[in-house]
């Protein structure tokens, strides 16, 4: 029975009819009390009374939702027993209406919808309610543009509640509805499971499809067409003049997965997979993240903290983070913090907000090890750093050898979650070659020793890379991870022969067994760079940045081989995009500006001085005794015209690290570029002793060049290789 006019529920007097459906009618009301207008709803008589409690308790948990693309609830209550609520009253019209005009959206306009909806329903899966009638009708385009979700409380309450199915929806929907509601359900409803989050994932991809193509992604003939449509069919390929980017597709065919298993887990997970499309989708600047506030998806791997009762399994979690950081590196449109910036945050129970800010990035992957005997135990999680919402977690009770599985499932739920649905190929991207547990434990403390860049820390790298091929010699990231010891051993402490000749041989060693690892054909590039085979070594770069487009190893090695065999612009061109990938590293902008001097583009050699500057001064930030960052950083101010603290950087590293080779370089770079030939001359001495120096590269470094007519210089030059 329709309400008059100026008939009252309670405090609030109806005005006049908005709409009317099979559910129910919808009223313009007066709330005299705070003297506003309000939508009243009132349900259609209902057979079942269970079905108005569960309606009252459904609408009252929505109504503790606060999030501006979820209708408001003000009230709830009973009129001549019919359950009623009331709403903030929306000013527009619904998406349906839209979709009438019979044209699809704009891809942009249809995505900054999506993403709207998305954002709503990952608040309301938050405290565990699914809508379970997402659709055109019941989402409201206000004027500025807002997308609203309507019916919540109409539908479902959480799913442990009720074992009610839309399917006895069926026959009380208009005629539209008949069509309309199946046509977005998930086949797990239609089938009678209880529905969680994935069957409203579904019915967003049907929603999205409908948007970008302008036809429903399942609407039939009948109900019975529609039905089986919904149950077996795959949506109709997108048309050409749509002009939907493929990973948008990628997306929409992911939500409407008939296993629910293969969809999207989580709302929030979807949410970032569209935020992540960026400019591929929009035709414009990239999406800025829900949260993160940092432009595009970014996140931090912090060291994994051990909970081992002896304290002792350091290696594995810095390990396996680091073996994240590298995997995920490969995940396009995904940026990654440097190992150097994120490792700096060890200690267990950090601010991860905080964290996250001082990284600059959207968000943090933070977890722990346990290890007792052969069991394992990895808890791990995703989160925010804007919110501090967790974005996501597991925990993972397994033994040792099931290392590898736990690492891909973390590694691809992570990539999914910050960049979107991953091809087949992608998936196989972020997999790493396999190998016995305690081959891996030598391998992890091989690199562990290795990152340190000690002569005597890649002693110790050396013979656990050994230790780790003894176990396993089919292991291709052993044999690369040897190779490389041995050619830093070359270029930084003697030049021996015998180093380059066991670099070679583990080089050769990796490249045969595993060809399709990027940093078999890396770690081989840097050998022959080494031998002064300078083309043989671009081409295992290129194929090494081919199989990897975003493995920083590969562009900075590279750049620094076309330093040395004279290639100036190629360098520029590699040191950039190193430190496009790698956008902490300050070392490829210092490297980049010189060789832009080199070539003249005084303007440009500035612009990345000064961005090299502000880099080095973000990671003493974060670690004050960087000794890296302050020698090259050094070098950097003086170029910047800040000579006295130039010296102040290169003295307070020789103060902090007196034998660390880097420091010792740039020391006398520095001096030189200040007409300290004398100076220079002695630390060029004390670095050329302890076996240091690559005559093709100082042959071409302007840095040496006020030294260049001194015998003593001359002299030293001869000696080197």
């Amino acid at each position: 029975m329709r309400l008059q006019a100026g008939t009252s529920l309670g405090p609030y007097r109806i005005l006049s009819l908005v709409g009317a459906g099979g559910m129910g009618e919808v009223y313009r009301a007066r709330d005299d009390r705070l003297g506003r207008d309000v939508a009243v709803k009132i349900m259609a008589a209902a057979a079942d009374p269970e079905r108005e409690g569960r309606f009252e308790r459904e609408a009252r948990a929505t109504a503790a939702l606060s999030h501006p693309n979820i209708v408001t609830i003000f009230d709830v209550g009973l009129h001549d027993g019919q359950p009623y609520l009331v709403t903030e009253l929306l000013d527009g019209h619904t998406l349906r209406d839209r979709l009438r005009r019979g044209q699809p959206l704009p891809v942009s306009q249809a995505l900054a919808l999506a993403l709207q909806l998305v954002r709503g329903m990952a608040a309301a899966h938050a405290v565990r309610i699914v809508h379970r009638d997402l659709k055109p009708d019941n989402l409201f385009i206000t004027r500025d543009g807002t997308l609203k979700i309507l019916d919540f409380g109409l539908a479902k309450l959480r799913p442990e509640a009720s074992g009610e199915t839309d399917t006895t929806r069926f026959a009380t929907a208009d005629p539209d509805a008949v069509l309309g509601t199946p046509a977005y359900m998930a086949p797990e409803q239609l089938r009678g499971d209880p529905p969680d989050e994935r069957a409203d994932i579904f019915a967003i991809g049907a929603t999205l499809y409908e948007m970008v193509s302008g036809a429903g992604a399942f609407r039939r003939g009948s109900l019975p067409e529609t039905l089986a449509a919904v149950l077996h069919d795959t949506p109709p390929a997108l048309p050409p003049e749509s002009h939907v980017p493929p990973g948008l597709e990628r997306v929409i065919l992911r939500c409407l997965a008939k296993d629910a298993a293969e969809r999207f887990q989580h709302t929030s997970d979807l949410a970032f997979a569209l935020e992540s499309l960026g400019s591929e989708a929009t035709g414009g600047p990239t999406l800025q993240p829900v949260r993160g506030g940092t432009g595009g998806a970014s996140i931090a791997v912090l060291p994994f903290a051990d909970m081992s009762a002896t304290r002792d399994q350091d290696w594995l979690c810095e390990g396996l983070a680091d073996e994240l950081i590298n995997v995920l590196s490969r995940v396009g449109g995904l940026r990654v913090a440097a190992r150097s910036s994120s490792f700096q945050f060890r200690a267990s129970g950090a601010d991860i907000q905080a964290v996250g800010a001082r990284l600059g990035v959207s968000t943090v992957l933070e977890g722990g090890v346990r290890r007792v005997g052969d069991r394992l135990r990895i808890t791990v999680q995703l989160v925010e750093v804007a919110s501090g919402y967790q974005r996501w977690s597991e925990r993972f009770d397994r033994t040792v050898a099931d290392v590898f599985a736990i690492q891909d499932e973390i590694a691809e739920r992570v990539a999914t979650a910050l960049r979107g649905i991953l091809s087949p190929t992608e998936r196989e991207a972020l997999r790493r070659p396999e190998t016995a547990m305690e081959c891996y434990e030598y391998f992890l403390r091989g690199r562990q020793r290795q990152h340190q860049f000690q002569k005597a820390t890649l002693d110790q790298a050396k013979a656990m890379f050994e230790r780790a091929i003894e176990i396993d010699p089919n292991y291709a990231p052993a044999w690369a991870g040897l190779a490389d010891t041995h050619s830093w051993f070359f270029e930084w402490w003697g030049s021996r022969e015998a180093d380059l000749e066991v670099a070679d041989r583990a080089s050769r060693r990796a490249l045969e067994i595993a060809p399709q690892l990027a940093e078999s054909h890396a770690s081989r590039g840097f050998v022959l760079s080494a031998r002064r085979e300078y083309e043989n070594a671009a081409r295992e770069f290129e194929e090494a940045i081919r199989l990897n487009p975003n493995l920083f190893e590969a562009y900075y090695l590279y750049g620094r081989t076309a330093f040395a065999a004279g290639w100036i612009e190629r360098s520029v061109d590699l040191f950039k995009r190193a430190s496009d990938v790698r956008r902490e590293d300050f070392q490829t902008l210092g490297l980049m500006a010189q060789s832009l001097d080199m070539l003249g583009r005084r303007e440009e050699a500035a612009a990345a001085t000064v961005e090299g500057i502000r880099r080095c001064e973000r990671q003493l930030d974060l670690d004050p005794n960087d000794a890296r960052a302050l020698s090259m950083g050094a070098n950097m101010l003086f170029r910047d015209g800040q000579a006295e603290r130039a010296v102040k950087w290169s003295e307070r590293a020789l103060e902090l690290h007196p034998d660390d080779q880097g420091v010792l370089v740039n020391a006398t770079c520095l001096r030189a570029l200040t007409g300290r030939k004398d100076a220079a001359i002695e630390l060029l001495e004390k670095t050329f002793a302890r076996g240091y120096g690559k005559r093709d590269w100082i042959a071409h470094d302007p840095d040496y060049d006020s030294l260049r007519d001194d015998p003593r210089f001359q002299a030293l030059l001869a000696k080197l290789r």
